[in-house]
Order: structure tokens, then C-alpha cells, then sequence
């Protein structure tokens, strides 16, 4: 069985206790987090059952276990949720489009918050934090496909007030009525349309997300916005560069918004393909650069890795679709079931604080990075 939370990084007795105690105190926001889910779980009985579904059907797929465990068939999905120490935590499985869209995430959150007694509705930061305090979870609703156009502005509002939608992606990284998305070979910024929508996401209480939005984009939305602007996971072009990656000028503009820079834990987008062994150290890397370039209290953790689904059925589903999601070949996505030496699933989340603690960062920069960064975004536009 594979040992979790145990990296090597050579920390002493005292710090072990240290970064445990932090891991457990702390409100824990990973902002984009792909499921509560291992490749320790995949019984052959649940393999079948997965093979046995439509692999184009990337929502069957990606809510598989989730299914399972709202039909309470799968236990386990508490059990890995609270061995990862997340207090709140989304999926990026949403798609704005139109009513039909909005009404089918709302029926989804239903379902969860009926099935799941300890799951909780997250509209404020103080509903996030009354679910750490009871040792629950909260959950809080992102949107990173965001196919709006002209005349669909109308469905911000139904969406937030349905409590799912509280963050939304310009531009999943293809050109769309918005502006242009990170891997789009020209960005002309904000469309008039474009700027319409940061203002109306503003004037509801949507955080503007930039992940996956270009960079002229990214510079025009922070110039645009009067609310803290975030890319809820990303990394730091200038230790990796990668089209996925916020350059520092965009990563100074999202700043002085007051916004914060979450960190993904996708080994492709982190270092070259060439790179022997990825490890863990590599989100530490990206994490240090941006702290140093614009400060600790605009770091957060927006892992959206590993899948966890069984390889063969991850390969399946997404490594036919790269350029279906605006990827190409110059991207090096090589293998899209590799993670993390000790990312490896969300049991390893207290490998980043122990990684913290062996950085040297202080309690107060750890607990910011790990969750009070974010949740001074999510109260500043939410209440």
C-alpha cells in the first residue's frame, strides 16, 4: 500500500508536529480540487463498471465516484475527503451556457447537500468556517467552461443565486464572445462584450477567475475589475514557462487587486516532460516565486490533480481530447496519468504544508497559503 503525507523532506520531530498541527487548524481551500478520490479504490468490480459507460461522456466519467457515493455506494468518499484535511473544495466539472445548464449544476448541488449531511453550503467565508469548526466540509461553486455570449449575462445572477456559481473563468484557453484563452495563438484582451461581463460579475458577487484566460485578457480584466481578481490554478511562467503559466506581469496585476494565484499539481505544466522524477518540490517552487514577487498573501493551492481514474480509462477519456481543450503538441502533455512524486492523491494535501514548513515559511504564511488567502478574496466579494 502506498504511504501518504510522508515525502522526504527532512524534517525533524518537532516540525513533523509542527506542520500536523497547522494541516489540522487551518481552514484548508483547495480551489480547484478534482474529487475526493485514489487509485488505491478501483475494484474490479468498479472498473467494470466504469469501462462499461460511454468514455466520450466526460461527465459520466468525471462524476463516477461521486455518483457512488450520492447513491451511497461508496464510502470511501468521505473517508479520503477527510483524510486530505480540505475544509472546502469545488470540482471544475461546470459548464455556463444556458438555463438548462445552470439548472443541471443546481440539481447536482441538491443532490450532494441531501446525500452528504456533512457537506455544507458555502454563500459566505463565515459558512466555510463554521464548517471547520464542526469538522465538516463546505462546498462552493466554480465554473471553468464559461460559454456565455451576448444576451446570456442574465444567467450570472440565476446561477450565483442558486449557489452555484461563485468563481467563472474568462476563457477556457480557446478564443471565446469574452476574449481569448491562454493557449489561443493571438489575444486581443477584453471584448466590449468581455467587459460587460467583469462588471456584472462584479456587481453580483462572482470572483473573475483567469486559469485558463490569455494574458492580454488576464491584464485587461485586472484593470477592468473592481473586486479582487484570481486564477484559481496555474503557476509561474518564470520557473516553468508554459502557455498554462501567468506571467509576472500578469501575476503583479492579480495581486494588486487584492487577488490570489492558486498552484496546480499538474507535473506537465510544472516542468519539462524530460524531467526524470516531478516531485512535490515543484509546487513549492512555483509557490516561493510567486511570494516573492508580489508577497505570501496572494499564494493559495488550486491543486486540480491527480484525476485518480483508472489509467487506462483516463487515457481514454483525455488523451484523445488535447485538442478538443485547445491543447497542442508543442504543450508536451505526454502522459496524462503521471503525478506527483508525493502528490500522488489528496491523502498527500499535507505534503504541501509539511513542504511549507521545510521552506521555513512562519504559521501565518502557511495558514494564509493553505486557505486564508482565498477566504479573504471569497468574504471580500461575498461577504
Amino acid at each position: 500500500m502506498h504511504s501518504y503525507g510522508t515525502f522526504a523532506f527532512g524534517l525533524t520531530g518537532d516540525q513533523e508536529a509542527r506542520a500536523a498541527r497547522l494541516h489540522r487548524d487551518s481552514v484548508i481551500c483547495d480551489l480547484l480540487f478534482q474529487g475526493p478520490c485514489s487509485p488505491d479504490v478501483w475494484t474490479g468490480e468498479l472498473i467494470a463498471e466504469i469501462d462499461a459507460l460511454d468514455s466520450d461522456d466526460l461527465y459520466a466519467v468525471a462524476f463516477f465516484l461521486k455518483e457512488r457515493a450520492i447513491a451511497g455506494t461508496f464510502p470511501e468518499y468521505k473517508e479520503l475527503f477527510d483524510a486530505s484535511g480540505v475544509t472546502t473544495a469545488v470540482t471544475g466539472g461546470y459548464v455556463l451556457k444556458d438555463k438548462a445548464s445552470v439548472l443541471d449544476a443546481a440539481h447536482l448541488l441538491a443532490r450532494e447537500l441531501e446525500a452528504f449531511p456533512w457537506l455544507r453550503r458555502a454563500r459566505t467565508a463565515a459558512d466555510i468556517r463554521a464548517a471547520h469548526a464542526a469538522g465538516e466540509q463546505a462546498v462552493w461553486g466554480l465554473v471553468q467552461t464559461n460559454l456565455l455570449g451576448p444576451g446570456d449575462l442574465d444567467l450570472i445572477d440565476a446561477a450565483h443565486a442558486l449557489g452555484v456559481l461563485h468563481t467563472l473563468d474568462c476563457a477556457y484557453n480557446v478564443m471565446n464572445f469574452i476574449g481569448a484563452g491562454c493557449t489561443e495563438r493571438y489575444d486581443p484582451g477584453l471584448s466590449h462584450f468581455g467587459l460587460q461581463f467583469v462588471r456584472r460579475c462584479n456587481d453580483v458577487g462572482v470572483i473573475v477567475d483567469t486559469a485558463h484566460t490569455g494574458r492580454r485578457t488576464t491584464l485587461d480584466v485586472c484593470g477592468t475589475s473592481t473586486a479582487p481578481v484570481i486564477a484559481t490554478h496555474t503557476s509561474a511562467a518564470a520557473v516553468y514557462p508554459h502557455d498554462r503559466a501567468k506571467s509576472d506581469d500578469e501575476i503583479r496585476a492579480i495581486a494588486a487587486t487584492g487577488g490570489v494565484i492558486g498552484v496546480y499539481a499538474v507535473p506537465f505544466f510544472l516542468a519539462s516532460p524530460d524531467a526524470a522524477n516531478p516531485t512535490i518540490e515543484l509546487v513549492l517552487d512555483h509557490m516561493d516565486h510567486i511570494s516573492a514577487l508580489v508577497g505570501w498573501e496572494h499564494v493559495a493551492i488550486g491543486t486540480d490533480w491527480p484525476l485518480a481514474l483508472p489509467y487506462h480509462v483516463q487515457e481514454a477519456t483525455f488523451a484523445n481530447k488535447l485538442e478538443e481543450f485547445g491543447f497542442r503538441p508543442e504543450h508536451d502533455i505526454d502522459n496524462v496519468t503521471r503525478t506527483l512524486d508525493g502528490f500522488r492523491d489528496y491523502r498527500d494535501m499535507i505534503n504541501i504544508t509539511r513542504g511549507l514548513v521545510a521552506r521555513n515559511y512562519t504559521d501565518e504564511q502557511i495558514r494564509g497559503i493553505l486557505g486564508e488567502n482565498f477566504l479573504r478574496v471569497f468574504e471580500a466579494v461575498n461577504g
